[in-house]
């Protein structure tokens, strides 16, 4: 609720970005953010995660994506399959979970200066953050352990693992 943002997105960039092959979410997840977005979004959300602590902002920052971004899979919004760069998922009325999985690994890159891997579970998305200390439910990467953090997973804090995808096999993305 303390990061609500306004944004009106460079048409231009979108129009360029609707041009891109769609490549492997690691491509889209490499990316940042425009400076424009940056120069819009960030004070905004800097505020919202000031003095906070890593697990704090990173839970204002999931909960941001969760309930800020309304849920549609990409063959009914597009006719399919479709990955945003993270301007795109701030334009459009729509995204999903590799959508927010990719914003969120932006943001947390970007605000909070922490590692971030991308978790691929049989049809879904997630993303996990290499945190000081591990927060609930964790994949260890290198001897590096990543707690799960799902921005589609409505509501749940880092350390929760979407409902059916806990004992399933996963392959992570490092980013």
């Amino acid at each position: 609720p303390d990061a609500n943002i306004v944004f009106a997105p460079n048409k231009n960039l979108i129009n360029f970005f609707n041009t891109f092959p769609q490549v492997s979410w690691e491509i889209f997840a490499h990316g940042s953010l425009s400076q424009h977005t940056k120069d819009t979004i960030y004070p905004r959300l800097r505020k919202a995660i000031e003095g906070k602590g890593e697990a704090s902002a990173a839970n204002i920052l999931i909960n941001f994506i969760q309930t800020g971004f309304k849920y549609k899979v990409d063959q009914e919004q597009f006719g399919y399959e479709r990955s945003l760069f993270g301007d795109e998922t701030l334009f459009y009325e729509f995204c999903d979970c590799e959508d927010r999985a990719i914003l969120y690994s932006i943001l947390v890159r970007d605000l909070l200066g922490l590692k971030v891997a991308l978790i691929h579970y049989p049809g879904h998305l997630a993303t996990a953050v290499c945190f000081k200390d591990v927060y609930g439910d964790y994949l260890e990467v290198g001897g590096e352990k990543y707690t799960i953090c799902d921005p589609t997973f409505i509501n749940a804090s880092i350390g929760l693992t979407m409902t059916g995808m806990k004992n399933e096999e996963a392959q992570v993305i490092l980013l």
